[in-house]
């Protein structure tokens, strides 16, 4: 939303804002499947989206934990696997 819109100018330009949700590793855990420790390995290979820090608190965007897993999707749909862990 424009910083001069109001919701009601929103609504009549039929654009739906969503706001932005940051999430704690158990929200981002359910959401993708994959353990803590995982997660941070991933975070580390930066092949998972990094955590704001808040204090002592790691939280992440919802909008790029759900953009990454769409980027799995689509990778694996085009042929391309994840990577076997073992």
């Amino acid at each position: 939303m424009d910083v001069n819109q109001s919701p009601a100018d929103v609504q009549r330009i039929g654009r739906i804002v969503e706001p932005e949700r940051l999430l704690p590793i158990s929200k981002v855990k359910d959401q993708v499947g994959f353990g803590t420790s995982y997660l941070y390995e991933l975070i580390k290979q930066r092949k998972f989206p990094e955590p704001l820090k808040i204090g002592n608190a790691s939280r992440w965007r919802e909008s790029q934990v759900q953009e990454w897993i769409h980027n799995q999707i689509e990778g694996n749909s085009s042929g391309k696997h994840a990577e076997v862990r073992t």
